[in-house]
């Protein structure tokens, strides 16, 4: 009996390591005592993303709509949206910040979008040898374009879900174009046309006096708390932030002397993904009374490190995040 109780221990003990390594090797989850509570949903709901648009959203029509793909291309043709839905469709988890977001500011996002691989959807056309890259045209009247090098490389998706949804008429339905690694001014919505060029790229917001062309820089922001906050001498404070860049986050850093002195920020959640954000958080506490500049950085697995002011605004902006805690 006591023999037979032994080998039951065994096989249970084994399952629940079993168990354990299938969940390790499939997920990276927060650490047991993370606490999330304060911290928006990795995957940013739908209705939570954030909007920037140049006029209304458009009222695209399922059963009318065309995807024009015209140019350099050997076959040029029209797309349905069943069409479009039939092809080979992937998912891509990505975050997105806009070219306009400030160092603490919201306009930053994450969602898991499946759709189609462009270059691989032009290429079963025959594209031109002279193609450098390819224009998108919106049903809003926006512009943007990418080179031709990045649709080879960067896994540029042709958008049609959000969150396991078709995409809402509010974030570009039916199709919206993601380029991995890029601000939100490089990923057109609404889109109704595909040129194949071989001339300079233009973009909408490029031609009234942004640079769209560089990569998201290695940023950081800070969630909560807000810009300012007062507490008591020796009392903790909990803050939580994100980080996220043009590839993967290596790890994020914090100071309270401008610098002087860094201490590391633990990274609670993130997914074993290039171009997603991780979050983090840290508890503070000071001895003595006064104001306090707290601030971050992030570095990637680059070693690209965040810069304390960035000084060209225009092409995006990575200044550190700014908390001032006054301490009484």
């Amino acid at each position: 009996m006591n023999g037979n109780r032994k080998i039951l221990a065994g096989i249970v003990a084994t399952i629940v390591v079993v168990v354990l390594v299938v969940v390790s090797m499939n997920q990276i989850p927060p650490p047991q005592n993370a606490n999330l509570t304060d911290f928006p949903d990795f995957y940013t709901k739908n209705e939570d993303y954030y909007i920037t648009r140049i006029d209304g959203v458009p009222n695209v029509n399922r059963d009318t709509y065309r995807l024009e793909i015209t140019g350099l291309v050997d076959n040029p043709r029209s797309f349905t949206l069943e069409e479009l839905q039939a092809l080979n469709l992937t998912d891509l988890p990505l975050t997105i910040e806009c070219i306009g977001n400030t160092k603490n500011g919201k306009l930053v996002s994450t969602a898991i979008w499946r759709g189609f691989n462009v270059y691989d959807l032009l290429d079963s056309l025959g594209i031109s040898g002279s193609a450098t890259g390819v224009k998108y045209t919106a049903a809003d009247g926006y512009y943007a374009s990418h080179t031709m090098n990045q649709l080879q490389n960067n896994g540029v998706l042709g958008a049609l879900y959000m969150n396991g949804v078709e995409l809402p008429p509010v974030q570009g339905f039916p199709l919206r174009i993601l380029n991995p690694g890029y601000y939100g001014i490089k990923q057109p919505a609404w889109v109704i046309g595909i040129e194949v060029i071989d001339t300079p790229l233009e973009d909408y917001w490029q031609d009234r006096g942004w640079d769209t062309s560089p990569p998201i820089d290695i940023d950081s922001k800070i969630f909560f708390p807000t810009s300012y906050v007062r507490i008591n001498v020796s009392e903790s404070l909990r803050i939580g932030g994100c980080a996220f860049g043009g590839t993967r986050v290596k790890l994020v850093e914090y100071t309270t002397d401008d610098g002087a002195t860094w201490h590391n920020a633990p990274i609670i959640q993130q997914i074993d993904a290039d171009n997603v954000w991780v979050f983090w958080e840290v508890y503070v506490s000071f001895s003595t009374a006064g104001s306090y500049s707290f601030q971050t950085r992030a570095t990637d697995i680059n070693d690209n490190q965040q810069i304390q002011v960035d000084p060209d605004p225009l092409d995006g902006t990575s200044s550190w995040p700014l908390l001032i805690i006054d301490v009484t």
